[in-house]
């Protein structure tokens, strides 16, 4: 059999091993195996830095195939057979020696092994990610979405006062399934970065000594509050000095109201170009900058401000040209963006790579609920399951209980349920109906909540009605709360597999040298952020060594 037929085999035994256990979807694998398949190929005529695709590739069908053989409770044993030989085959095919270039193989290889698990973790666990807590008791989530063996466990300890939450007990499968989501969870990913490293990116320059001494200045940000100050300050430091060594302009998309842009330019006299599409953030901005201008004695403002929609497409050199006519552009471009929310981190990563000038890309993504795909086509998730990846365990432990609001509603779906008022339940099916209403009891709440989404005052039971119906369920609140905990500790791999499709993204594209995420966390550890890092070559077509 020639090598082509085998890897043709390799490939087919791996799909169909995948299409039979349901752990992705057809359409998604099958793009994804054409991909690899033009990888393996191109690799022997694009020399060692395409090999090391290859190298990943292999972690990454290897990654499906380990979770599948350790943690899948329903095994077929041809299934298993094929999972065990295509696994040797794997392991046989990976050199047994490698040279100095062995780090920079295993970081793509890492990552590409870890998204793989991550995605087949989140598909074993579909029901438990793509649900929403609002069905918990009219679809009987608690015994549709959780192992029988999780949920025995979780029945026998609900009345416990106990931590049960810290995942040090090794023989329980609670503690297990913690233990899992944290292996896959960033903060665990060997491939992420600290923000003191993300400088690493750049090529040692000559102005070291005196540019730290402009960084050792620590200046109190204005006008915002704690948390966003401790972002701007610790990030700002990173971009400031990236900026000052490549001696670069900054173009700060999404800017808002520009705290970032007036951070920089104020306190390191470094070019910004703030681009928002709301004018309303734009006046902000403009207000802002008088006030803080007020306060202090005149200083030269290099900030520009524009109010525009950004896209793939967006040209940052002619917007630069525009605004800066002195400024010659000529590979010093920053592309930044503080909480860059849902497509627009798509959008800067696209056009950062079709940008031949800018030579450094530093975006923080957020709101994941407004990207309804990811980079790579390969995997998507459902809005809900991306609303959970903003979900924070940090911040669920340190709140301890959930809000009432919860629970309320999903009474509530109950009563819509028996007035005959589902389909038009479904319509308010994301309605914040607790924002705003009475939390002092359920009667109360139901009552704000059934006229807020349209019902006849006329169908709306009496309080004591309503008050029975929540005093009847209320065995379910115990339950919903565990099921909540473990949704949240789901809200981690949820989140890498995101941050890390668009890694691979970048990783895969010819026009990066050196790729990183890194983590950002905040005073109160209660919410940590990732940043995703890119520089380009320093001549655009040729890439440069990771190491």
């Amino acid at each position: 059999m020639s090598q082509e037929e085998k890897d043709l085999d390799v490939n087919k035994a791996f799909e169909n091993l995948l299409f039979a256990e349901e752990i992705a979807q057809k359409s998604g694998y099958e793009k994804g195996y054409v991909t690899g398949r033009e990888q393996l190929l191109k690799g022997y005529h694009l020399g060692y830095h395409r090999a090391s695709i290859i190298a990943a590739q292999l972690g990454y069908y290897s990654g499906v195939l380990e979770h599948y053989l350790q943690t899948n409770d329903a095994k077929c044993e041809k299934a298993m057979a094929i999972a065990g030989r295509l696994l040797e085959d794997i392991r046989r095919t990976l050199p047994d020696h490698q040279d100095d270039n062995l780090d920079i193989l295993k970081a793509v290889e890492d990552i590409k092994f870890k998204y793989a698990k991550f995605c087949s973790l989140a598909k074993i666990s579909s029901k438990l990610v793509d649900c929403h807590l609002v069905d918990f008791i009219t679809e009987g989530l608690w015994d549709k979405c959780l192992p029988e063996r999780l949920r025995s466990e979780l029945e026998s300890i609900i009345d416990t006062s106990d931590d049960i939450w810290t995942g040090n007990d090794t023989d329980s499968e609670l503690s297990n399934f913690i233990q899992l989501t944290r292996s896959l969870s960033l903060e665990s990913c060997p491939a992420v970065t600290w923000v003191d490293d993300l400088t690493k990116l750049l090529p040692q320059s000559s102005e070291g000594g005196s540019i730290e001494n402009k960084l050792d200045v620590r200046p109190k940000s204005e006008l915002m509050n704690t948390k966003k100050s401790h972002e701007i300050e610790v990030l700002g430091k990173v971009i400031a000095e990236m900026a000052l060594i490549t001696r670069s302009l900054v173009i700060d998309a999404g800017a808002g109201k520009a705290y970032l842009s007036t951070y920089l330019s104020e306190h390191f006299n470094i070019p910004v170009l703030a681009i928002d599409s709301s004018q309303v953030c734009h006046k902000g901005a403009i207000s802002r900058q008088e006030k803080i201008q007020k306060r202090k004695r005149p200083l030269t403002n290099k900030v520009r401000y524009i109010v525009q929609e950004l896209d793939d497409m967006t040209n940052y050199n002619k917007m630069v040209n525009t605004h800066y006519p002195d400024w010659i552009v000529n590979k010093n471009l920053i592309l930044t963006g503080l909480h860059t929310c849902g497509m627009l981190v798509h959008s800067v990563i696209k056009a950062f790579l079709r940008a031949k000038d800018i030579n450094l890309l530093l975006v923080v993504p957020c709101c994941y609920h407004l990207a309804d795909e990811t980079l790579s086509g390969r995997w998507n998730f459902t809005k809900n399951a991306r609303m959970l990846a903003q979900q924070s365990i940090e911040r669920s432990k340190h709140n301890k209980h959930l809000s009432p609001s919860l629970f309320y509603r999903a009474v509530l779906q109950v009563i819509l349920h028996s007035m005959g008022q589902y389909r038009r339940c479904r319509r308010y099916y994301n309605a914040k109906v607790g924002r705003g209403g009475s939390l002092n009891n359920f009667a109360d709440y139901a009552k704000c909540a059934l006229s807020k989404i349209g019902v006849d005052k006329k169908q709306i039971p009496p309080a004591y009605v309503l008050q029975q119906i929540y005093q009847n369920h209320m065995h379910f609140e115990p339950k919903l709360r565990f099921f909540q905990m473990l949704r949240i500790h789901m809200s981690s791999v949820v989140e890498a597999a995101i941050m890390l499709d668009r890694v691979i993204f970048l990783q895969n594209n010819i026009q990066c040298s050196k790729v990183a995420t890194t983590l950002l966390q905040s005073p109160d550890s209660s919410q940590v952020h990732f940043i995703v890092t890119s520089s380009s070559p320093l001549i655009k077509g040729e890439t440069l060594p990771l190491g």
